[in-house]
């Protein structure tokens, strides 16, 4: 007969009671903050793998957003236009690059010759240049009476003028000759810019003359110092002084004219003329200045009423 133990425990399960097991978590995570250390993480159940099919779709989905992405970053994205937005406006760097001057396309208005190594076309298109270079040293100043026959104006001659001039050693307005009509000129500093001139510099040469004038200039030899343009601009003016609109412009490379007289062409006179030597040019290359200068010499007006 077996014997009996009325006084054992039995073996029961119980279901745990959410309510105490969350408050022991809590007690627990207490304590860790106490000691000033935090639990290990708890582990989560590994989530659900993909299918193949729900993988390519949100891979699709991810390129299809990258790519709006890049769109909107190079496109400008809808502030493009917006004038608190900055906008790159130009291709050089202020105070660093200076943009090109905007200068007259004279291609249009040009003379048929106006590929001329020696003569520059008028800008202005009134008057065609022709070059009839003469070797011969100039003639003696003269004045017809009437303001008709050859007239010879420069340094030396009468009827000019050097505005401007200093002195400045090599850098400054320098005389040469013997002080006598066909044999003295003068060397004028350049502006060192070829497209800008000194308005406060300049060679001035005063005709009385009046009809058509065919007008010659003398290009004296020298060095680069001396007789430097290349080219040498001039104005001519029909009155006694410059101002207001030229009535024509020349230009002669005296690099390569150095000797000889070279006919600018016909030019009609009222009672006056007046011819200005400009300062545009430059002064210097690569390897630093060059103290180039324009030569400013006698300048002939054959004339007939």
């Amino acid at each position: 007969m077996p014997t009996q133990y009325p006084d054992e425990p039995t073996e029961r399960h119980l279901a745990p009671d959410p309510a105490l097991m969350e408050a022991a978590r809590a007690r627990g995570r207490e304590r860790w903050a106490a000691a000033g250390d935090l639990p290990a993480p708890e582990e989560k159940p590994p989530g659900r793998r993909l299918t193949p099919r729900v993988a390519v779709i949100a891979a699709v989905v991810a390129l299809l957003v990258l790519a709006g992405v890049t769109i909107v970053t190079f496109s400008g994205g809808p502030g493009e236009g917006d004038p608190n937005v900055a906008q790159p406006s130009n291709s050089y760097l202020p105070g660093l690059i200076t943009p090109p001057e905007e200068l007259p396309d004279e291609s249009s208005s040009a003379p048929s010759n106006s590929m001329d190594p020696t003569l520059a076309s008028s800008a202005l298109g009134l008057i065609t240049p022709t070059t009839t270079p003469v070797a011969a040293p100039p003639p003696a100043g003269n004045k017809a009476p009437g303001g008709s026959g050859s007239v010879t104006m420069g340094p030396g001659c009468g009827g000019y003028s050097s505005v401007g001039a200093y002195r400045d050693g090599r850098k400054g307005w320098v005389d040469h000759g013997d002080g006598k009509c066909g044999s003295t000129f003068v060397s004028i500093p350049m502006s060192g810019d070829a497209r800008r001139d000194d308005p406060s510099a300049y060679g001035l040469w005063t005709f009385t003359a009046g009809g058509s004038c065919d007008l010659s200039v003398y290009v004296p030899n020298g060095s680069l110092e001396e007789v430097g343009g290349n080219p040498t601009v001039y104005y001519v003016f029909d009155r006694d002084d410059i101002g207001g609109t030229p009535m024509a412009s020349f230009a002669i490379k005296q690099v390569e004219k150095r000797g000889q007289w070279v006919g600018v062409g016909k030019f009609k006179a009222g009672g006056n003329l007046t011819v200005q030597l400009l300062t545009r040019g430059q002064d210097f290359n690569n390897a630093g200045p060059t103290y180039a200068h324009h030569a400013a010499s006698a300048i002939k007006a054959d004339c007939t009423a």
